[in-house]
C-alpha cells in the first residue's frame, strides 16, 4: 500500500519535456535513415513515448536524434494533403 502511493506521487511530480524541431533544420530526427526508439508509458494508460535515442539505419549504429547530421542526410517526404 505505502509503495504503491510513493509510485502515484512520483508519477504526479514528474515533469516532460518536449523540443520542436522544424521540418527545414537538418537533423538526425528528420533524416529518413534515423529510426527512433520508444519505450512503453509508464501508468495505466498503456502507450509509447518516443525516446531521445534512435538508430541508423544507413550506417548500422545507434545515434541521438539531435546530434548534427552526417553527409547522407535525406530529407523525409512530407506528404500534405
Amino acid at each position: 500500500m505505502i509503495q504503491e502511493a510513493r509510485v502515484e506521487n512520483l508519477c504526479a511530480q514528474k515533469r516532460y519535456q518536449s523540443i520542436s524541431i522544424d521540418a527545414t533544420q537538418r537533423c538526425c530526427l528528420n533524416c529518413m535513415w534515423y529510426e527512433q526508439y520508444y519505450r512503453r508509458t509508464r501508468g495505466n494508460v498503456a502507450g509509447w513515448v518516443g525516446t531521445a535515442e534512435g538508430f541508423c539505419l544507413l550506417h548500422d549504429k545507434k545515434c541521438a536524434a539531435l546530434k548534427r547530421p552526417c553527409g547522407d542526410y535525406e530529407q523525409k517526404e512530407i506528404k500534405r494533403q
